[in-house]
């Protein structure tokens, strides 16, 4: 993201998604997505953080909020020194910073915002800032891709039949989701920043009655911004449970290598924004021990 910064600050009123009594007020964030190859795409929305304003790009696979390091945020005050890890198990050595206040922009309803909140601050590269799954502890919201809507507190969408999320990496902060490959049971780690779903190359080899292979080379763009070549395949039958199948879903397939020792071997299955676009999600973080999930399929 390159962040601008605004000629003057515009007070706003401020909303705090871990605030108590929050839950009286709806607050619709607009998103912006590319239409990318095989129905994929990235989803961007405008972040503020302090006077700078600019687009974030929504990534839920990420564990927490990724800068590049730049000359409007290199005054952050440092807190320490973290690994952050991308799709591909590449990992670089970055700080953690904590940014005074950063809020995403509504167009109805409050914006919404944390104060103090702790960010990694990476070398500078070609790729996205990210808004990592850590902004929205606390919260309940709704993603809708097709309508470029991200709501807070408003009404659920899908079935009103919630599960419970799997939380998954180190730390336990991103989130998964169990479904089946045909009658082959797997996890997919929610992942937005992925244009189409990936697949462990090592699942695909063990289970390949399971996808059509495309004749075709597919490219991807990774956080950091370098594309990955890989194959590309159908998934023949994607099942959420509950009646959400989807069927002949594009897929790259990759080796997770490093993020498979991260997230557990369980996890075959990066839900990309393809198959997010398919559903209408409601989630729910409110009991941080206990996060929910549900689904409309459309």
């Amino acid at each position: 993201m390159k962040f601008f910064r605004s000629a003057a600050f515009v007070a706003a009123l401020l909303l705090s998604v871990a605030a108590a009594g929050a839950e009286r007020s709806r607050s619709v964030i607009p998103l912006t997505v590319t239409e990318d190859e095989y129905f994929g795409g990235r989803i961007y929305l405008q972040v503020r953080i302090g006077n700078a304003l600019g687009p974030m790009r929504l990534d839920t696979g990420a564990s927490s909020t990724r800068l590049r390091l730049a000359p409007w945020n290199k005054d952050l005050p440092a807190l320490g020194e973290s690994v952050s890890t991308g799709a591909s198990g590449a990992t670089v050595r970055c700080d953690d910073v904590e940014a005074p206040k950063v809020e995403l922009v509504a167009a109805e309803g409050n914006n919404i915002a944390r104060t103090n909140y702790a960010v990694t601050r990476c070398p500078t590269d070609d790729g996205d800032d990210l808004l990592g799954i850590d902004f929205f502890r606390g919260a309940r919201f709704s993603l809708d891709i097709d309508r470029r809507e991200l709501v807070f507190f408003g009404e659920a969408t899908a079935d009103g039949r919630p599960k419970p999320l799997r939380r998954l990496g180190p730390d336990q902060r991103l989130i998964g989701i169990e479904l089946h490959f045909g009658k082959t049971a797997s996890v997919g780690l929610f992942d937005s920043g992925a244009e189409v779903a990936a697949i462990d190359q090592q699942f695909v080899r063990k289970h390949k009655r399971l996808f059509t292979a495309v004749n075709a080379k597919a490219r991807a763009s990774g956080v950091a911004g370098a594309r990955i070549d890989s194959k590309l395949y159908k998934i023949k039958s994607l099942d959420l449970g509950e009646g959400r199948v989807l069927h002949d879903v594009f897929a790259i397939s990759y080796d997770f290598g490093g993020l498979r020792a991260a997230l557990g071997r369980d996890v075959s299955v990066l839900i990309g924004c393809n198959v997010m676009r398919k559903f209408n999600w409601d989630f729910d973080f409110s009991a941080p021990q206990s996060p929910t999930w549900d689904a409309k399929l459309k």
